[in-house]
């Protein structure tokens, strides 16, 4: 008899909680219950925005919900941010799924998890607009995000995107609290995710080895699997959200 989890989505850069939806139509077909939340500063236009307002945003948003025994999910930048919030939220969570998650070292910044070449450019935008702001270039969005979608769904995924603040990226994320947490963490794998090169700044495994030991779930496509193939994302979450 197949368990049915209560999924809160938590997106990554540049996108809102409006990305889901295609991935929570599937999810919630199977007798899945979902939640997704935009973060402050994604299309609303705020930018005083930092790391603990987005973690406080899933926090209140799971006390005004009574969520409990939850799936907390995060995906891409997304991950970080959902490791900060497991801090506050303990066991109230039933297990923490990350996909393809872009993950800080304890004591640095998530630019420093980029490569150099991506951090540099993320801060001459940032720079060279007055509201600190970085966005996905089409270029860099069409091959290394989404490569396995048609261009049509590439087009019409990169007009739902939105700029983001810098700042949140730049700060020096304390994880030491999160590394001793006994929480049951799964990883999702994408296995044609190339949004950094492969070798010393993949995704993977070098994500991976900082969370391990967890389960690890594989499935085909991009890093945009929730636009380019919703219905393999939402069986991975299925499988990485099971106990």
């Amino acid at each position: 008899m197949q368990q049915h989890h209560e999924f809160l989505l938590i997106h990554g850069s540049w996108h809102t909680g409006a990305c889901w939806r295609h991935v929570e139509a599937v999810l919630q077909a199977n007798g899945h219950k979902t939640h997704a939340i935009t973060l402050p500063g994604h299309g609303d236009g705020a930018t005083d925005v930092s790391l603990e307002k987005y973690v406080q945003a899933i926090v209140d948003y799971v006390d005004a919900a009574a969520l409990d025994k939850f799936v907390l999910v995060g995906h891409s930048a997304g991950g970080t941010i959902v490791c900060k919030a497991a801090e506050k939220l303990g066991d109230t969570i039933a297990r923490l799924v990350l996909i393809s998650p872009l993950l800080a070292k304890d004591g640095e910044a998530l630019t420093q998890a980029v490569p150099p070449a991506y951090a540099d450019l993320f801060a001459q935008m940032a720079a060279a607009n007055d509201n600190n702001q970085i966005m996905v270039p089409w270029e860099v969005w069409r091959d290394s995000f989404i490569g396995d979608a048609s261009e049509e769904v590439a087009r019409a995924a990169f007009d739902e995107l939105c700029p983001e603040p810098f700042g949140p990226l730049t700060e020096a994320v304390d994880l030491s609290k999160f590394a001793q947490l006994p929480i049951a963490k799964s990883y999702i794998r994408c296995m044609e995710d190339v949004v950094f090169p492969v070798g010393e700044f993949g995704l993977f495994p070098r994500m991976y080895e900082q969370i391990a030991p967890c389960r690890l779930v594989n499935v085909q496509g991009s890093h945009e699997l929730m636009y380019s193939n919703p219905d393999a994302l939402a069986d991975a979450l299925i499988k990485a959200g099971r106990a």
